[in-house]
């Protein structure tokens, strides 16, 4: 199992390194005492030196890198913003439509837009949204249950003594497309044996 690297601010990787060329330890000592990842002060040294100029100037590395910073956040804020903009343009026709629409249309698009995004632009609930998600049966779950129901009326009707090929043939006469292989695998899941007579 994989852990998650600690993020440490430019002030404090500065703070860091010119301690370490303060302190007469070794860096292993120093990492340990700040409780730091191994060679973290070799990498943090590294980025500090491209930034100085060996005189009274001092050192740009904490201006440079806050100013990156901001940057990236600036970024980082401006992609939230356009991803806030393009799902509210995707879901105008599911939210006008209400709730429950709206509901479908985050549901569809779960693997495109974190769901907290989209609670915050539709305005939704996010425990609202989990509990119907939770209670919310697909398409295909539905056609299952009914299927299934079909199957174990059929095989009671016919006094258990109907097999997957029988009963896939009344499905079929009753407009299913359905074959015996799946059959058997619905009726392994309900638990139901035909009765075969034993000679």
């Amino acid at each position: 199992m994989t852990r998650n690297r600690k993020k440490y601010d430019f002030a404090f990787k500065e703070k860091a390194v010119l301690l370490s060329y303060e302190k007469n330890i070794s860096l292993a000592k120093l990492e340990k005492e700040l409780n730091l990842y191994t060679a973290a002060l070799s990498t943090w040294r590294r980025e500090y030196e491209k930034f100085n100029k060996g005189d009274s100037s001092g050192n740009d590395y904490l201006k440079v890198n806050l100013e990156r910073q901001k940057i990236q956040e600036l970024e980082k804020k401006t992609n939230k913003s356009d991803l806030k903009f393009e799902i509210l343009k995707n879901a105008e026709k599911h939210y006008k439509q209400g709730r429950l629409t709206t509901f479908y249309f985050m549901a569809d698009n779960e693997k495109k837009y974190s769901i907290r995004l989209m609670c915050e632009v539709l305005d939704i609930n996010r425990g609202t949204y989990r509990k119907w998600k939770n209670g919310f049966i697909t398409e295909t779950k539905k056609r299952k249950i009914l299927i299934q129901k079909e199957i174990t009326t059929i095989f009671y009707a016919c006094k258990q003594r109907y097999g997957c090929p029988r009963i896939a043939v009344e499905l079929q006469n009753l407009g299913y497309q359905i074959s015996s292989t799946t059959v058997h695998k619905h009726m392994k899941e309900l638990g139901l044996s035909s009765k075969v007579k034993k000679n």
